[in-house]
């Protein structure tokens, strides 16, 4: 993590973050005013780098970018969006500082990082197409998230799985027996 944050905002500034914030909602008026923004029960403060240029501006779910023109795309209209938000930063406040660096994580590749770590539905594919091959040039296309993410998940996830798994074969076997068995009685009468 320290490769996308930089030492000068480790201790702060940290901003209140609505973690679900999304076009399903936010809510305008005709005139495209935000009206209404729902579901802020998850809501947080996390450090500035953190704040990261919202994923569906080209209406790509956050795992939605397969390829480089869909990313070519994103970045397109991320640099418009980040035009109009240091325009706006600047007006509001009379100085300009979350634009810039929202720039330098999209290019450090912290936007995908910081993405994966905060929205598990779209980890696995965030972590292989744009976390990966920032880190392993060589071998970028070799999927180790199957094989590395599932120890981090909580204690013991081996013993965890393995026990599922006995427990899953032994229920499976004893399904067969009864089944069995009740097949063979149907046929002695």
């Amino acid at each position: 993590m320290h490769q996308f944050v930089s030492p000068e905002y480790r201790e702060g500034p940290f901003f209140y973050t609505l973690s679900d914030l999304h076009q399903s909602n936010i809510f305008v008026d005709e005139h495209w005013n935000i009206q209404t923004i729902v579901d802020l029960e998850w809501a947080y403060a996390k450090p500035i780098e953190m704040q990261l240029p919202p994923y569906w501006l080209t209406s790509r779910a956050v795992d939605g970018f397969y390829d480089a023109e869909a990313v070519s795309e994103y970045e397109a209209v991320l640099e418009e969006y980040l035009e109009v938000y240091e325009a706006e930063e600047k007006r509001r406040n009379g100085s300009v500082l979350q634009a810039p660096i929202k720039r330098r994580v999209w290019k450090s590749g912290g936007f995908w990082y910081f993405h994966a770590l905060s929205i598990p539905k779209g980890m696995y594919n965030i972590f292989n197409r744009h976390v990966q091959p920032l880190f392993n040039k060589e071998h970028f296309d070799e999927s180790v998230f199957d094989e590395v993410f599932f120890w981090y998940w909580g204690f013991g996830a081996r013993e965890m799985i393995n026990k599922k798994l006995r427990f899953s074969r032994s229920s499976t076997t004893q399904h067969y027996r009864l089944v069995g068995s009740i097949l063979n009685a149907k046929r002695m009468t």
